[in-house]
């Protein structure tokens, strides 16, 4: 018989960020949005029609963490992995290759990129790959989890970083077709709380703190649509955010584009995204300069973007669908530059963060209060 846990699940739509009693910051510039990397607390999803080698370096100078995907050849994602760059690799190609067989005189950056991050052979690995390797050899990212307590086993095991939430993409069906989901900004609270508890336990507060080898960063992946969600989801108290589709709306993503030039303009200047400048994003339309002399009208611009669970994601993974699909193929509109939407999120985060009165992110993290909104509420916020 089924058990209906008694308690109601939310997600970020449902809540808000209560305000600070009183602030003593004067101006947001004071707040510090950064990690200990001098980076932002995001990750790029690790989706081809988001990154890829052509555009991971402009990821990171604009400090967003970026993933190589799967997509890639094992070549290139070895060589970037043992560069300290993050990159994906299957759960069996994790296995063939982080269990020995990879030497590298950095410290590694790995993620095991698989959809039900709830197998017990992800712990198995990762517990083996820490006792070759050592904490110092190698980083490991794993998921995705929607259950508090598997936070807790992926902490015995030693690994660093945990993907939360299951079937909040925009492009992931997994919800839809099985019913598996936990609403993430609960979800989100839940694990935070798990965190403490082994904080608790590390700083003397219970007795069982040797069992665990980590304290995982909490990664809140799916589910963001827009700039208020990742930073709910870090005042739920994640440590970092991972993006699909908001960044495929970027113009530097790795989506394929499809501009709506004017009759017969594409062909009169052999237009090529290399030769144009200064893109700027107007009613609705993109204007750019022609190797800095001509201003010229692009029109409307759209990206593809897919799951990697979809048809078109497998095909892109395997050469071929290799199973039944959880995922779709969206036609998104390019919306703004990465400096664009990285300038605006950066703002919008300090201004909460002064609204509740901290400084650093990591207080942001742990001591910010939220409150649940009836419908009414949440509609009208939602403009």
């Amino acid at each position: 018989m089924g058990q209906i846990l008694d308690k109601i699940y939310y997600s970020y739509n449902d809540v808000t960020i209560m305000p600070g009693v009183i602030s003593e910051i004067k101006h947001r510039s004071e707040c510090n949005p950064y990690d200990e990397e001098d980076m932002l607390p995001l990750f790029t999803a690790p989706m081809d029609t988001v990154v890829n080698k052509k555009n991971f370096n402009v990821f990171e100078e604009n400090k967003i963490h970026a993933i190589l995907p799967r997509t890639e050849s094992v070549d290139d994602r070895i060589a970037y992995a043992c560069d300290g760059k993050w990159a994906a690799f299957s759960l069996n190609e994790f296995e063939e290759l982080f269990t020995g067989n990879v030497k590298s005189d950095k410290k590694m950056r790995v993620l095991i990129d698989i959809a039900n991050g709830h197998m017990a052979k992800i712990l198995e690995v990762s517990k083996k790959a820490k006792e070759i390797y050592g904490d110092d050899g190698i980083e490991i990212m794993a998921g995705n989890i929607a259950n508090p307590e598997t936070y807790l086993e992926y902490a015995k095991a030693g690994i660093d970083y945990v993907r939360c939430s299951i079937g909040t993409g925009c492009g992931c069906l997994s919800s839809s077709n099985t019913g598996v989901h936990v609403p993430p900004a609960t979800l989100i609270n839940d694990i935070a709380e798990e965190k403490l508890k082994i904080l608790g336990e590390y700083y003397g507060v219970g007795s069982i703190g040797t069992i665990f080898k980590s304290i995982p960063k909490i990664i809140a992946d799916g589910g963001i649509r827009n700039y208020k969600d990742p930073i709910k989801a870090l005042a739920l108290g994640a440590d970092y955010v991972m993006i699909g589709s908001v960044f495929t709306k970027m113009l530097e993503s790795a989506a394929p584009k499809h501009f709506a030039y004017e009759a017969g303009l594409k062909e009169s200047l052999n237009i090529d995204l290399d030769k144009l400048t200064d893109f700027t994003y107007e009613n609705g339309n993109w204007y750019a300069m022609l190797l800095h002399e001509n201003r010229i009208k692009l029109g409307f611009c759209t990206a593809t973007f897919y799951g990697m669970a979809s048809k078109e994601g497998q095909i892109a993974l395997n050469g071929e669908k290799t199973k039944t699909s959880e995922g779709v193929m969206k036609t998104l509109p390019v919306e703004y530059t990465m400096k664009g939407w990285i300038t605006n999120f950066t703002d919008y985060l300090r201004s909460a963060m002064s609204y509740t009165g901290f400084r650093s992110l990591e207080n942001f993290k742990n001591y910010t209060k939220l409150v649940i909104n009836s419908q009414n509420a949440v509609n009208a916020v939602n403009k």
